[in-house]
């Protein structure tokens, strides 16, 4: 992706477009994960509804991207009409090859790019905003979710980043950039971030412990 508008940002003035990862297999879940249900909604519906607000965050973002692949024909009829699905046929490539096929969607217009997941049930439009806030007070910073002591998504990269994000490829995902650049990154304490869905027992867990502490 083109870099000619690396820096143009200023504080307060953000532009932000969305990419929610969906394209993976999820050979460890032993299903579509994406259809799972949580909270009597497929996970993918259940994390858009949690992390929107019903889209209600929408309005904050200048687009919100979702990247589909194994099973996106199953999916499809599931998404919301606030998102824009996209299709990435080479979604076997890995996590990384998924992310930098989602910023080349992205806005030209957009200044950052917040990355989440689908799997991770437990982050609210709250939390989001949060980072939001601190992304519009320090525009030149990576802004990531911290959690178990790492650094991860929820992140929002400024395009600064965007040329880096393009060309990761297997199954790396964007963690190397974050460990590369951790000067420049403003971590956010969100120990919701770690609930993410790989296994039929994780969900199997999560449904245990609904109701007790599922909003810290």
């Amino acid at each position: 992706m083109s870099s000619q508008n690396r820096g143009s940002q200023s504080a307060g003035s953000i532009n932000v477009a969305a990419l929610m990862l969906a394209a993976g297999q999820s050979k460890r879940f032993n299903g579509i994960k994406q259809l799972a249900k949580v909270n009597g909604q497929p996970m993918l519906l259940h994390t858009l509804t949690q992390l929107t607000e019903h889209g209600d965050l929408t309005r904050e973002l200048c687009e919100f991207n979702l990247v589909l692949g194994a099973n996106a024909a199953r999916i499809l009829p599931y998404v919301p009409d606030y998102v824009s699905p996209c299709i990435f046929p080479q979604w076997q490539q890995g996590m990384g090859a998924t992310i930098a096929f989602g910023v080349q969607k992205a806005n030209s217009e957009s200044s950052h790019l917040l990355v989440t997941l689908a799997d991770q049930v437990a982050i609210t439009r709250e939390q989001v905003t949060t980072m939001l806030h601190h992304c519009a007070a320090n525009p030149e910073n990576i802004i990531a979710a911290r959690y178990k002591g790492i650094l991860g998504a929820p992140v929002i990269f400024p395009r600064t980043y965007f040329s880096l994000l393009s060309e990761l490829d297997a199954d790396t995902g964007a963690r190397k950039i974050l460990q590369q650049y951790s000067a420049s990154v403003v971590a956010i304490d969100l120990p919701n971030a770690q609930f993410d869905i790989d296994t039929q027992l994780e969900l199997q867990q999560w449904h245990q412990s609904m109701g007790q502490d599922q909003k810290n």
